[in-house]
């Protein structure tokens, strides 16, 4: 299939009807809503805005959300919530907002009060993304008990990590816990039943903790069987770590959802960043072989989209392109829609952009050359990938912090019966 980068800037293209240097899909047509908390944001690496107690169903349309609407629709950057795009914009690169101007490809993902008025700012979401508790059988090196309830357990019983302090991701102390939790899910579903706006919902996400240990995914699949929406994609995000009998289960009942139209199609993003014992060290409780099989077992399931979401981080960057290829592989294998891979980089302590240039630009560049150019999407997240490579790459190294990071994996060690140094001997020489 020939295809070249002409056709992710050719604005007539674009199927989102707002076309200022600025505007971007997520502030109208996506909400990520944090249940623990109480919050919601459109996207997630802005501000998360408070959801009034006594009025759940503005979380779409709060005060700040319009603003930033309407500076969009000037042309203007939104003030402290949309720096990352803007930097990355300024310095040439390719931004999440043009990411997502170039995979939006069906109109019916625009809020219905687009077609209407295309300068609205009050309008109704089609994508939905939830957190809604941290419960989960792993604990990352990356994540914390905000997300992870075996990083709250951990830190219960020995107590805060005294090599990072108390940072609010590992501080059992600034977890925010939201007291009106019940009040608000239910909430959430009578705002989808009331004037039928579960109708307008496009895609349906669900997170963690693990979707597969809460039972808000059950509840979430009892919702959509009884309010059938034969347009909606449901995704959830996963480390595929469960039995085969659980497996089996999930997959017979999303296909007989599919059979029955209550749901157009399921979406599953399975998180792995490496192969080897990098990945079960930085995922902390993963089985990679479980991982493996349950995915295997995933993609030879007709009528299933799949996608695996990689988190960069200097303890598994080494080993991404083995990964590549074994999604290669395993694209060879299936009979529909190829894998979708997508990535994010880690902000936090194993962040790879401490370590300056030439620690990693040999794998950066194998991973570029690797990536595949098969269809528009793996041309987007390739000229993306790209972007954020140059980033690591030509950062400046942090020798302090490459010591804090080694300090925060022995603590962890002590904690887990691990040993970093035999996992990551380039790091122990640095």
């Amino acid at each position: 299939m020939a295809l070249n980068m002409a056709m992710l800037s050719d604005k007539s293209k674009q199927i989102f009807p707002i076309r200022t240097k600025t505007a971007c899909p997520l502030k109208w047509n996506w909400s990520t809503i944090y249940f623990n908390s109480g919050t919601s944001s459109s996207c997630h690496r802005t501000t998360k805005l408070q959801i009034p107690k006594d009025n759940f169903d503005s979380f779409h349309n709060l005060p700040e959300k319009i603003e930033d609407r309407k500076r969009m629709l000037d042309g203007k950057w939104p003030t402290n919530t949309c720096t990352y795009c803007s930097k990355m914009e300024e310095a040439g690169g390719f931004s999440d907002r043009k990411n997502q101007l170039a995979q939006q490809t069906d109109p019916d993902h625009n809020p219905h009060e687009l077609e209407q008025d295309p300068t609205a700012v009050e309008v109704t979401p089609t994508q939905l993304e939830v957190y809604f508790r941290n419960t989960c059988n792993m604990s990352c090196v990356y994540c914390g008990p905000h997300l992870s309830s075996k990083w709250e357990n951990e830190i219960e019983k020995h107590g805060p990590l005294k090599s990072i302090g108390e940072q609010s991701e590992y501080s059992i102390m600034n977890i925010q816990y939201n007291e009106n939790y019940e009040k608000q899910k239910n909430d959430f579903w009578n705002y989808l039943k009331e004037k039928n706006r579960y109708k307008a919902i496009r895609t349906y996400m669900v997170l963690g903790g693990e979707p597969l240990v809460i039972p808000e995914l059950y509840e979430s699949l009892d919702f959509w069987e009884q309010h059938p929406n034969d347009k909606l994609v449901f995704e959830f995000t996963t480390n595929l770590k469960a039995t085969d009998k659980k497996i089996d289960s999930m997959l017979a009942r999303m296909q007989s959802m599919v059979d029955s139209g209550a749901v157009y199609r399921f979406k599953i993003v399975a998180s792995i960043d490496a192969l080897g014992p990098e990945q079960e060290y930085a995922r902390h409780g993963m089985n990679l072989k479980q991982f493996i099989k349950n995915f295997e077992k995933l993609n030879m399931t007709k009528g299933i989209e799949l996608a695996i979401n990689s988190t960069l981080s200097a303890l598994t960057i080494k080993k991404l392109p083995e990964l590549i290829k074994k999604i290669e592989h395993w694209n060879s294998e299936r009979s529909s829609d190829r894998i979708v891979f997508s990535f994010n980089v880690d902000e936090s302590n194993t962040n790879p952009k401490i370590f300056g240039p030439g620690v990693f630009d040999d794998v950066l560049e194998e991973t570029i050359k690797l990536l595949p150019q098969k269809n528009v999407r793996e041309i987007i997240v390739k000229r993306h990938f790209e972007t954020v490579a140059k980033g690591i790459m030509s950062a400046q190294n942090q020798p302090e912090k490459i010591n804090a990071m080694k300090r925060y994996l022995t603590e962890l060690d002590a904690r887990r019966n691990t040993n970093w140094t035999k996992v990551y001997p380039w790091l122990d020489k640095l």
